[in-house]
């Protein structure tokens, strides 16, 4: 090679790698802004870096009116105290938040109104910094057809619930009086009086997260010791773990003080956490309770309920808590215990969640407040 190709060789190559990287910039732009979702990418800041054009649509602002502006500008003000804390946790921690198992937030238009989002979260680091970048979706749709449905839910339930609990009435009556029937017969009354049982469980079910749902929920909350009630609660469903051959274990913090709470609320969400656990378990598995200070927080106690076993699929944990959502398992029940128990959790102003990863089974925690010593 003569001395002017060799000369001119090393440009050319710095050009073809500028050319490419042109390109691939150009080919970013281009799937960014054709998008049918909306993208917001957020600087360690806290402000606007790139918006592209479903979320300028999706919000009515343009581009120029947003890039450099605070992301609070569209979160409802009612809001962005829980959106920073997010915000502070998702910097400190920074991971892919997919599609499905995203945040349900509101959000705010330009001309102010409030939209229910789902909100996913990824992030990519630059020369500047770490970039947060939210991929927005409008779920108002998704909404209406919740709320759609469970006002049919709501209205037959109360349609069913009479004719059931009369039926009840009429197998008690049948089953007490037909002592002359064979076997066969008798078994048959059984079954049908189960069902309807199991049936009218389901409909008492529905009617609790109801009252739980609305806004009349009165609290009657008391001290009381946490530890006694983890204590009574495993006594009663031991059966259950021994019919698996499954074990108990029971740690909670010497000297730990009582909670103020209500008792039945909690007797009822410890009891379908520990039902729960012992039913996903595997034969000869291990359920654990453990109730102690919250790290950092005297004032407050967390009680995890964590089982062995295969784990929770990532797609399903950020739906559990959603009414009439059950996992896969042969055992899976109505789907509304999990709701109760994040409704009854949340009325007192407390956090319920759940952590699980592949083949190590789930842990359920939430946090009550230490009754006061005044």
């Amino acid at each position: 090679m003569d001395a002017e190709n060799l000369l001119h060789q090393p440009t050319t190559a710095v050009a073809d790698n500028c050319a490419n990287q042109a390109f691939h910039e150009d080919v970013t732009r281009m799937v960014l802004e054709a998008a049918p979702i909306g993208i917001i990418a957020v600087d360690t800041n806290g402000c606007i870096a790139l918006i592209n054009r479903s979320a300028q649509r999706l919000f009515g602002y343009t581009g120029t009116e947003l890039i450099g502006q605070p992301l609070t500008l569209l979160i409802p003000e009612e809001s962005r105290e829980i959106h920073l804390q997010q915000c502070a946790d998702y910097t400190r921690d920074p991971h892919i938040r997919p599609m499905g198992s995203g945040l349900d937030l509101s959000a705010r238009r330009k001309d102010g109104s409030i939209f229910p989002a789902e909100i996913s979260l990824g992030f990519t680091e630059t020369l500047e910094g770490l970039l947060s970048i939210a991929f927005i979706i409008d779920i108002t749709r998704q909404r209406e057809a919740e709320q759609l449905r469970d006002t049919m839910i709501h209205t037959l339930v109360h349609d069913l619930r009479n004719p059931l609990s009369a039926i009840q009435t009429s197998l008690q009556m049948l089953k007490m009086e037909v002592q002359s029937l064979g076997s066969d017969q008798q078994t048959v009354i059984e079954i049908a009086l189960n069902n309807t049982n199991r049936m009218l469980n389901f409909i008492e079910a529905i009617l609790e997260v109801n009252q739980l749902e609305g806004e009349n929920l009165v609290l009657h909350p008391r001290a009381f010791p946490i530890q006694d009630q983890i204590a009574a609660i495993l006594v009663s469903l031991a059966p259950l773990a021994a019919r698996k051959a499954q074990q108990l274990h029971y740690d909670v913090v010497a000297d730990l003080p009582p909670i103020y709470a209500d008792v039945t609320l909690i007797t009822r969400v410890l009891e379908n956490l520990l039902s729960n656990a012992i039913k996903f378990a595997p034969a000869e598995g291990v359920i654990r309770v453990t109730a102690r200070y919250e790290d950092g927080d005297a004032t407050k106690i967390r009680i995890q309920v964590s089982n062995s076993g295969p784990g929770i699929p990532p797609e399903l944990q950020a739906r559990l808590f959603e009414k009439f959502v059950a996992g896969k398992s042969t055992e899976r029940g109505h789907g509304l215990g999990l709701a109760f128990c994040k409704l009854a959790i949340e009325a007192h102003g407390e956090r319920i969640a759940v952590e699980s990863a592949a083949g190590d089974g789930a842990t359920f925690w939430f946090t009550l407040p230490v009754a006061s010593t005044d």
